[in-house]
């Protein structure tokens, strides 16, 4: 379904207050001017918007004052030359300064809307291809797909406990849903990839392939909202809301009807293709990548509620040499701080909300398991899709006792340090540490394949792995 901009929907009212011997010449009218703005989407774009929404009539009825999502995806096809003017800082030396001028760079020129056509100072794309839901049995998430207010993907269940004593949560779990932006670089190598619309280039991000991967400078935000807490449910650092309007479902596992609902932002993730990070003979061990996180603290009551959002912490690699099977079980009461990482710091300060963290420490934020990491998930960024998210037993998560298998020779594949551009699968193509970028082409070939009535030879290469966050679906 195309948007409608306010252009259009002040044309339709116009129309509406007309007299009735125009009324067929104006509906005439009304029905060129639509199909001519779809035509001209579809020709500059080549892709939906989005996939799931209420209807046209529905939305002028009850909607109009909010947004109608447009997918930017006007990438640029030559490499920009300029680098991010953070990368100036050391991310191991002055981690906090580092994760906060990447927050800085992200949020100049965005507003609360996180509209990226009315940024006035650089630019930034989304990623094509997230609107459909995967289907199927083991489809994740269930009844998936972006809504058409602000693009929200749905993304993760939020279970009981999982962001404090006060969540008691509800049956089929909150969800948390997520948009996510992408710099001028990562523009480039996704107009590489989508340079066709309809065929994509999946080697472009792996680097076995002609300078495979995401180039330097790369930079995604991603915000994160959650539909907790609801009834007598509380979360105390989620008062003073950054709220949306969503279309969303019920719940996560179980409901596939979709409602208008109020979403609240939970969390920002951020990752960079840093050069610093980048594996050589001085640093054998590198990803490529630093990624850090930030909680909602609605406590702080700031005039711009994009800046209630704290510091985590920052993470390039996954201290594969750390085997300790340790997490923090729900309800977080207390960030426990792991000082023997050497490649994670956590920002320990009064303004960030008691944290649940990761495997023994390891960086991940209140949305994400306490037994995995944010760099060990996306080790697992591929297509197709052979390798789990999560390693076995990681989830159902925040139990008081640890994964059983925590730190063994299989646990310890997702917790390897895996160079950017490269699959965890050598039989399939990275999608360089990039899960959105999976899916989409998952999205993809699975809708084609339907179109077709053919099948792919790469679905036959391995054994297909559902996109999820483990085999077990608590409350489904």
């Amino acid at each position: 379904m195309k948007h409608l901009n306010p252009l259009i929907i002040a044309i339709f009212i116009l129309f509406a207050s007309c007299d009735k011997k125009r009324e067929e010449p104006v509906a005439e009218k009304k029905n060129l001017a639509l199909a001519a703005l779809e035509q001209k989407n579809y020709e500059e774009d080549g892709f939906p918007d989005f996939g799931y929404m209420v209807s046209p009539q529905e939305y002028r009825d009850k909607y109009s004052d909010q947004p109608i999502f447009r997918l930017k995806t006007d990438f640029p096809t030559e490499l920009p030359e300029e680098m991010p003017k953070f990368l100036d800082i050391d991310f191991k030396k002055e981690p906090l300064k580092y994760i906060e001028a990447v927050r800085d760079y992200g949020f100049e020129g965005n507003t609360e809307e996180w509209d990226p056509y009315k940024n006035k100072v650089r630019n930034w794309y989304h990623i094509p291809w997230l609107h459909p839901s995967v289907e199927g049995p083991n489809a994740y998430p269930p009844n998936g797909g972006t809504e058409g207010f602000h693009g929200l993907i749905k993304e993760a269940p939020l279970g009981p406990l999982q962001l404090g004593p006060g969540l008691k949560g509800i049956e089929g779990d909150y969800s948390v849903y997520a948009i996510t932006l992408i710099n001028d670089k990562a523009g480039y190598a996704m107009g590489k990839m989508w340079k066709s619309p309809q065929n994509p280039n999946i080697k472009v991000l792996d680097k076995r392939y002609d300078n495979g991967g995401f180039p330097t400078g790369t930079v995604f935000i991603k915000l994160l909202f959650t539909d907790a807490p609801k009834g007598t449910d509380f979360v105390d650092y989620l008062v003073n809301p950054l709220t949306w309007k969503a279309y969303i479902t019920e719940n996560f596992w179980k409901s596939d009807k979709r409602v208008v609902s109020d979403v609240h932002l939970l969390q920002m993730d951020i990752s960079v293709r840093d050069p610093r990070a980048d594996r050589s003979p001085s640093n054998p061990q590198g990803t490529g990548w630093v990624f850090g996180t930030f909680c909602y603290n609605g406590k702080l009551n700031k005039k711009n509620k994009l800046m209630n959002l704290v510091p985590v912490g920052l993470t390039w690699g996954n201290d594969p040499e750390n085997k300790i099977n340790k997490t923090s079980p729900y309800p977080p009461i207390k960030t426990e701080v792991n000082k023997d990482l050497k490649e994670t710091v956590i920002f320990e300060s009064p303004n960030l909300p008691p944290q649940h963290l990761g495997w023994n420490g390891r960086l991940d934020g209140p949305a994400d398991l306490n037994t995995v990491s944010c760099m060990s998930c996306h080790n697992a960024a591929q297509y197709p899709a052979v390798t789990s998210l999560v390693p076995p037993n990681a989830a159902p998560d925040g139990g008081v006792n640890p994964p059983a298998g925590g730190g063994g020779k299989i646990w310890m594949e997702w917790f390897q340090n895996i160079e950017c551009g490269t699959s965890m699968d050598p039989n399939v193509y990275s999608t360089d540490f990039s899960f959105q970028v999976a899916i989409a082409l998952e999205n993809f070939f699975t809708a084609k394949a339907a179109s077709e009535n053919g099948k792919f030879a790469s679905q036959y290469k391995a054994v297909h792995v559902p996109i999820r966050r483990g085999d077990i679906a608590p409350n489904k």
